[in-house]
């Protein structure tokens, strides 16, 4: 139940609109008429594109892009429907009334829209694996790399500067007077990148991820985040002073935020990496054209 309560709760990129039938009138034709001047099917369409056109274009686009994907994985109606059974039966809804309550309490406009939600999630699922199930051992190795960390990094904006000053600080330059010099980190670079101890939480994931799993006096490779490129220099570690058992829901959760940031990174890839021409000139889809 919980698996499932996450997946309805992962932000998607891609919201399908409901559509009604296919209106057969020409661009000419009257679709109302008032005392005051009639409107045409033209003025009609034009007013939707003007408001909603390039939301819409943009959906459309994302829809296309997850079926391309999920035909080439070979997901098909039968996993999208096994989906929707495990929570109908998770839920133990009997009838078709009790599935649209529970659609409508969770904001789901449509079952066709539960299924292209299920569809991205067994895509994102296929590329970067299961939100929220870990092995004991996953687990373990996290609780390994303790409780929390002590590290100093230089925050810079491009990847070719962020080699250059890994390649420097290894060779045996003072990282903290290199970030000092170049890091773009306001808040740490006066102090040489130093960012004191933290715990699990606090930093961006990517971040987060390779500070816990640098060892001791090493330099991570650059980490790409949404401030630019960090290299992280891990100084000292503290490890659990609670057991294993009375901490595992909390790594369980920190691996689960991981994983589900590293979904929505994978899915924006997914659209990025799309050509797209743009033949109507009143649009413009800056995130999807190359």
């Amino acid at each position: 139940m919980k698996r499932i309560l996450t997946l309805l709760s992962i932000p998607l990129l891609i919201i399908v609109t409901a559509c009604g039938e296919t209106n057969n009138a020409q661009s000419g034709d009257i679709v109302v008429e008032t005392s005051v001047g009639n409107i045409t099917e033209e003025e009609f369409v034009q007013q939707l594109k003007d408001l909603y056109g390039e939301t819409v274009l943009n959906e459309l686009v994302q829809k296309k892009v997850l079926l391309s994907k999920g035909e080439e994985l070979g997901i098909g109606e039968e996993e999208i429907q096994s989906e929707i059974d495990t929570l109908k039966e998770s839920l133990e809804i009997e009838d078709d009334q009790q599935f649209q309550q529970f659609l409508q309490m969770q904001g789901i406009q449509s079952e066709a829209d539960l299924r292209e939600r299920f569809l991205s999630h067994l895509v994102l699922q296929n590329l970067v694996g299961h939100v929220g199930e870990f092995t004991e051992d996953e687990l373990r190795e996290e609780y390994e790399l303790g409780l929390e960390v002590e590290a100093r990094h230089i925050l810079v904006n491009d990847i070719e500067t962020a080699e250059e000053l890994l390649e420097r600080a290894r060779g045996g330059e003072d990282f903290g007077e290199l970030a000092k010099e170049y890091s773009q980190d306001p808040g740490s670079k006066d102090d040489g990148g130093n960012l004191g101890f933290f715990q699990r939480g606090i930093m961006t994931p990517p971040f987060e991820e390779a500070a816990f799993y640098t060892e001791v006096g090493s330099i991570s490779e650059p980490v790409p985040t949404n401030f630019g490129y960090h290299i992280i220099e891990v100084t000292d570690r503290k490890e659990f002073e609670d057991s294993f058992e009375e901490v595992m829901e909390k790594l369980r959760d920190t691996l689960n935020n991981r994983k589900l940031y590293h979904m929505s990174q994978m899915q924006e890839e997914l659209f990025e990496n799309v050509e797209v021409n743009v033949l109507d000139e009143q649009f413009k889809l800056p995130k999807f054209t190359n």
